[in-house]
């Protein structure tokens, strides 16, 4: 079984040309996305990250997620997300739990930023992502250019991927430890399943990329089988019919409450889901 690493590096190869993010007016091929995951990597790796390391992951679904993920997973260390729906409490006791040395945030969360940089003590260095960065922290623009060697480190099937915390409604939450091994078979059942095409299927990414259905789905199988992601932030029906006509979106993931509230759209907006192949619930 190959690691994640191995799996975006050979799609980036045979896929290069391919559309692998388009996002809000931005459009990232496959080759593109590998050249910049290399590049957040080795700025991470510059700042001490590396294997048996965890970087936190603190952002609204965009292309800077799947590159913050992919550059954490390339610098050989372990992606933890985190909730967004979680207060400062909540998610400080989450990157205290798993040691996080390392901090991406979208700029949005600068509050909750703040207050991590006191109660997480083995927080060594924060990355905003966004132009505003009050907390003059390091900018993700800075690792996106970095010009230090890209990391080689040594990852296998049964490395450690991704902690994933769980809703704690029995107590504290729990982080739910996956190998880069359990995550490449979840991709090849995606695959084996749905029969995507390469350079062809598109997928919509309404749901939160910090759980495990979209960060599996929607950005770990596109990114790692030449297919297209295409991130929303915030879900709304309408624009994602609009997203869903303008990029040709061909599979559409969602829980049942949102397919839902897409039935309650008018009639009009049906021509616009014409493209759709698959809506997949989870």
């Amino acid at each position: 079984m190959e690691s994640l690493i191995d799996l975006a590096r050979a799609s980036a190869h045979d896929h290069g040309l391919h559309p692998a993010i388009c996002f809000q007016g931005r459009t990232l091929t496959h080759a593109e996305f590998g050249r910049l995951t290399d590049r957040v990597a080795a700025g991470l790796a510059e700042r001490g990250i590396g294997p048996g390391d965890r970087g936190g992951l603190y952002c609204v679904n965009s292309d800077a997620f799947a590159l913050a993920y992919f550059g954490i997973l390339k610098a050989g260390a372990t992606v933890v997300p985190v909730n967004l729906l979680l207060n400062p409490k909540e998610v400080a006791y989450i990157l205290n739990d798993a040691g996080v040395k390392g901090l991406i945030y979208f700029e949005a969360f600068v509050d909750a930023a703040k207050q991590m940089k006191s109660q997480v003590p083995s927080l060594r260095f924060q990355v905003c992502i966004g132009g505003s960065n009050l907390l003059k922290d390091v900018p993700f623009t800075e690792l996106l250019s970095s010009a230090a060697p890209t990391p080689q480190p040594t990852v296998a099937a049964e490395s450690l991927a991704y902690i994933l915390y769980t809703s704690g409604s029995t107590g504290h939450p729990k982080g739910a430890m996956l190998s880069h091994g359990n995550l490449a078979a979840n991709v090849n059942s995606i695959r084996q399943a749905l029969q995507l095409e390469p350079g062809r299927d598109v997928l919509l990414c309404a749901l939160p990329m910090f759980h495990a259905f979209a960060a599996t789905v929607c950005m770990i199988f596109p990114l790692t089988n030449g297919c297209t992601v295409v991130p929303v932030p915030k879900f709304d029906p309408a624009v994602v019919a609009d997203l869903i006509e303008a990029h040709g979106v061909t599979v559409f993931p969602a829980v049942p409450s949102m397919f839902n509230v897409m039935l309650r759209l008018p009639d009009s907006a049906v021509p616009k889901l014409a493209s759709l192949k698959f809506a997949v619930s989870g």
